[in-house]
């Protein structure tokens, strides 16, 4: 694939940014290296490789979800500084509309 001006153009638009010619000449050379290895890993004989999706075995670390005992509203209010009708009161964030 050919790197062109109007392709530099097309990603720099897509990408929502600006670039100076400077820029767009290295990207225009980084791309074209990208796109030249990705052709020369595209010529590998990977016939004998069986495809995975993860290089090493593994199993879910996770343990099982399941219920427990939880504060109630009254314990887990008792340690802030200031509550109003059973909430966390904190400063006003915004003013008044």
């Amino acid at each position: 694939m050919e790197i062109t001006n109007e392709l530099i153009t097309e990603l720099e638009a897509l990408a929502k940014i600006r670039l100076t010619e400077a820029e767009k000449e290295k990207v225009k050379t980084q791309l074209a290296e990208i796109l030249d290895y990705a052709d020369i890993l595209c010529e590998l004989d990977t016939s004998g490789v069986v495809p995975s999706s993860h290089p090493f075995e593994s199993a879910n670390a996770l343990r099982e979800d399941a219920a427990g005992l939880s504060l109630t509203a009254d314990e887990v209010t008792a340690s802030a500084p200031e509550t109003q009708d059973g909430y966390f009161a904190v400063p006003r964030a915004f003013s008044e509309v």
